[in-house]
């Protein structure tokens, strides 16, 4: 007889598995994949809370990394399990990226899945879209009221500082074409905005920020350092921004330092030390940044 060959008796011991078995295998199946279904929110989660904390410390190329890995992992998520849940996530990640068309499409696939703010939001990314587009096509009136209208209404922050920015550029670039009081008209205008939006949101240091440039084009210094202060103090969205608002700072100083008379402006020289000191500036105009971009460039 061949050894190799299985015997009668021991097929005959050989017995099918009861379907109670198969269904238990399947559980188990199903329980050990789970963490791998749900890794990809977890993920998206994860890396898109990393991005928003490296935006808070004006790290941008971590913050950008973070924000591209969130939304690869927020896609796979929504492509293997759609939810709610997963295209929201998806268009927040892609707001932060400004990949304003994506972000729309996210929203309204939200809005498909029961997410009830989705539609909302789809429609004013929509209308930032198209303003932008009226921007580039000089149509600047038409941009200018669509601006206005979308941070007047929006509940989502990102938006909302997007157009405000957009809108304070369009002012402050019509108001330099103009002179004597239509100049000063327009940009008593865009401070009644930006100081609405202020009061809406006090803890938004990028409002502050706006309105501190306005404060300046109208020439009041000292209100422009206090908003500047501010800005600085409650946090701005990007480095660039930062650095741009702690130049108006130094304008600031060197401007009342022309302007005020001696006793006012020692009173306020004592004070603004007091910040250089808080913030660890080099000197009353070298921000600590300066320095850094000094060295880099020796090296």
């Amino acid at each position: 007889m061949n050894k190799n060959l299985i015997s009668r008796e021991t097929i005959a011991s050989f017995r099918p598995i009861p379907k109670i078995s198969f269904i238990i295998l399947f559980l188990l199946f199903w329980l050990f994949s789970l963490p791998a279904c749900v890794s990809h929110l977890k993920e998206a989660k994860f890396f898109y809370s990393q991005g928003q904390k490296f935006s808070r410390l004006y790290q941008t190329e971590k913050a950008i990394a973070s924000f591209k890995r969130a939304l690869i992992e927020a896609e796979l998520e929504a492509e293997k399990h759609p939810s709610a849940q997963a295209f929201m996530l998806k268009g927040m990640a892609e707001l932060n990226l400004e990949l304003w068309e994506e972000a729309e499409e996210s929203f309204l696939n939200a809005f498909s899945y029961g997410f009830e703010k989705g539609e909302e939001w789809a429609r004013e990314i929509s209308l930032l879209g198209l303003a932008s587009s009226l921007d580039e096509l000089k149509l600047e009136d038409s941009a200018l009221k669509i601006y206005a209208s979308v941070l007047d209404k929006s509940k989502l922050k990102q938006v909302a500082v997007f157009a405000a920015q957009k809108y304070t550029d369009a002012m402050l670039k019509r108001a330099l074409r103009k002179e004597g009081k239509e100049k000063q008209k327009i940009l008593t205008a865009a401070l009644k905005v930006a100081e609405k939006l202020t009061n809406k949101d006090l803890s938004c240091g990028f409002y502050h920020y706006l309105q501190s440039q306005i404060s300046s084009h109208l020439e009041d210094y000292k209100k422009s350092f206090e908003e500047a202060v501010m800005a600085r103090e409650l946090g701005l969205p990007k480095e660039e921004i930062l650095r741009d608002n702690d130049l108006q700072i130094v304008f600031c100083f060197q401007s009342l330092k022309e302007k005020l008379p001696e006793e006012e402006w020692e009173e306020f020289r004592s004070r603004y030390m007091a910040w250089v000191k808080r913030w660890n500036w080099r000197g009353p105009e070298t921000p600590s940044w300066k320095s850094e971009v000094k060295n880099a460039a020796d090296n």
